[in-house]
């Protein structure tokens, strides 16, 4: 990077240091992702089937994996008596049933 100083390389350096790493994934993997932790943070319960149906993609169970594991989100689910889980996110420190 020829005319870059160490400064600015360390700035754009820090400013991507938070974001979680999806390289390797194509475009709409995380556009569906993003769109599946905005439906949680509405505040509203979800079943897989509701979440895939409102983002347009069969994967919701992936990316709430990916929600947890990766972004360290705290998605709590509970199985309902049809077989279904619910799924929302529970507030820090506790379960927010």
């Amino acid at each position: 990077m020829e005319g870059v100083t160490m400064k600015e390389k360390k700035k754009v350096a820090s400013s991507t240091t938070n974001l979680p790493n999806y390289e390797g994934k194509d475009t709409n993997s995380s556009r569906n992702i993003r769109a599946v932790r905005k439906l949680f943070l509405s505040g509203d319960k979800f079943t897989a089937r509701r979440i895939n149906e409102l983002v347009g993609f069969n994967d919701a169970r992936k990316a709430i994996s990916e929600l947890r594991h990766k972004e360290g989100m705290n998605i709590q689910d509970i199985r309902l008596s049809n077989g279904c889980k619910l799924y929302w996110l529970a507030e820090k420190g506790g379960h927010n049933e």
